[in-house]
């Protein structure tokens, strides 16, 4: 009496293992054709994809056929460029079926997405701190031709906006963003990482509280602009260091063909009516920088004077926020392009961020790990 009970107990075993197997390799199966479904999404949007990813799914499930019934189905969603492939599969159990009653029956599915980002035009670096691209209080980013791209969360609440040519985050997204973000994503690792950063030695200025005719060089002390002063840069790499910086009033400062680097102020503040006009660099190391923060920086910049039209070239905050506010204001939208990489990026009171990307044809060249030359594409699962 003994044996028989233990055979069955046995076999059980063995039938209970063999069904978790199949359904292992079946969806093995509808993982490999969903992606090679979303894989030819950037070839042909038609019916006929469908028709050879379900022929695809058919003939890897073939070996399971000597027990099992197969039936496969794949479904295309154009609008979001993704493929879903499922499989059913049935058998019969023991004693005619008993157990369980009816048989074995296993569904699997998978769906797959292809993904083509633009040119990266934002980045916020920091990894796993919350909101690290964000928009509030009506603010918008408007980065409607290349790549947004956080390394932890993206958000867009009370009212704010993002528009992007491709949207990411390698922790969540909510909010109004558009198209539907990537998310879980790869964390991007900082493209200019090993940019020297270096100042030099010696003050060239001091204390900058009046118009200016600055020539390059090292410029220290706090500087301070409030009346309808304005500040040229003449083209080259300008070292800013002191103990704050803040302009406000018609004050402005103004250049072409120049990088600023700003290091050790308490504070970095642009308000009122000011303005920054600043055309990046058109040559040497630093090409195609516009405005950068020594690593040392763990502050914020901010931005909610009425008059920052152009930031031509690459903004690079390693280690700092960049704030753009003030209300109703236009950020950089007089620009050809503009690329940020930031630690993190904060845009609220109904200003708007403008991100363009017309890199053919500039004037200041695009340096090497954004723009143009950061174009990918490829699938990916996301069931």
């Amino acid at each position: 009496m003994v044996l028989p009970a233990l055979a069955m107990v046995t076999l059980g075993a063995v039938e209970v293992a063999e069904v978790f197997f199949t359904r292992s390799k079946l969806q093995t199966v509808v993982d490999m054709a969903a992606l090679k479904g979303a894989g030819e999404l950037g070839i042909d949007l038609s019916s006929a994809t469908t028709e050879r990813t379900k022929a695809y799914a058919d003939s890897m499930a073939d070996p399971t056929r000597l027990r099992w019934t197969v039936t496969s189905s794949a479904v295309l969603d154009s609008q979001n460029s993704a493929m879903t492939v499922s499989q059913a599969a049935h058998r019969p159990s023991f004693f005619r079926s008993l157990l369980p009653p009816g048989g074995w029956n296993l569904n699997v599915s998978a769906k797959a997405i292809r993904y083509a980002s633009g040119p990266l035009c934002v980045l916020g670096i920091q990894s796993g701190g919350g909101a690290v691209v964000g928009l509030d209080s009506s603010g918008a980013l408007n980065a409607a031709g290349c790549l947004v791209q956080s390394n932890s969360d993206l958000t867009a609440m009370g009212g704010a906006a993002v528009t992007a040519g491709d949207a990411r985050a390698a922790g969540g997204a909510s909010g109004a963003i558009s198209p539907t973000p990537l998310t879980g994503t790869r964390v991007m690792s900082d493209p200019f990482a090993a940019l020297n950063i270096a100042y030099p030695a010696g003050c060239d200025t001091t204390s900058i509280t009046s118009t200016s005719y600055l020539n390059p060089g090292l410029h220290c002390g706090d500087i301070k602009l409030s009346g309808n002063e304005t500040v040229t840069l003449a083209a080259g790499e300008h070292y800013f260091t002191g103990g704050s910086l803040k302009m406000g009033g018609n004050a402005q400062i103004v250049g072409t063909d120049v990088v600023v680097f700003l290091k050790d102020f308490g504070s970095i503040n642009f308000n009122g009516n000011a303005g920054l006009s600043l055309e990046g660099r058109k040559g040497g190391s630093f090409a195609g920088f516009a405005l950068i923060a020594d690593r040392s920086f763990t502050g914020t910049l901010e931005l909610t004077a009425k008059n920052v039209r152009k930031m031509y070239g690459t903004v690079y905050l390693p280690n700092a926020t960049l704030l753009i506010g003030g209300n109703g204001n236009k950020v950089s939208d007089q620009s050809p392009w503009t690329v940020v990489i930031a630690n993190k990026l904060q845009v609220t009171d109904k200003a708007t961020l403008h991100i363009n990307s017309n890199y053919a044809g500039a004037s200041v060249p695009v340096p090497q790990g954004v723009g143009p030359s950061t174009k990918t594409s490829g699938t990916r699962l996301a069931e």
